[in-house]
């Protein structure tokens, strides 16, 4: 899984004025972007995820919740951020479902997002 993460305000970054950010993995397995993604987030507009599939995951936790995502972009939990899965990943649809269902109480219909190429 592969995501990008995008801020339209010119806040720093570790001492970088970037407006994109992109965590790429190198390896197959457990390398750590879900939750860099979901600690970057924060301070970014946009997250999508740009390849991959159910196969893939990764755990948050807030407020002592925890929320397991296969499909779902890490950025489904900040109020501010808009989530795409976008072209070239794999959906599968009964786990989205499932995975949906976890977020009952937040509100992001007006923030996510599946491309009609998945």
């Amino acid at each position: 899984m592969s995501t990008a993460i995008f801020r339209t305000s010119r806040q720093s970054l570790s001492g970088l004025n970037a407006t994109f950010a992109a965590v790429l993995g190198a390896q197959w397995g457990d390398e750590g972007k879900g939750k860099l993604v979901d600690i970057l987030s924060d301070k970014f507009n946009f997250v999508g995820r740009f390849n991959g599939g159910a196969n893939a995951g990764h755990t948050v936790i807030v407020a002592g919740k925890k929320y397991v995502f296969h499909q779902l972009p890490s950025g489904m939990l900040k109020e501010n951020c808009v989530n795409v899965i976008g072209n070239g990943c794999v959906i599968e649809v009964k786990s989205i479902f499932e995975e949906l269902e976890q977020l009952k109480g937040i509100d992001y219909f007006n923030r996510f997002f599946i491309s009609d190429r998945c």
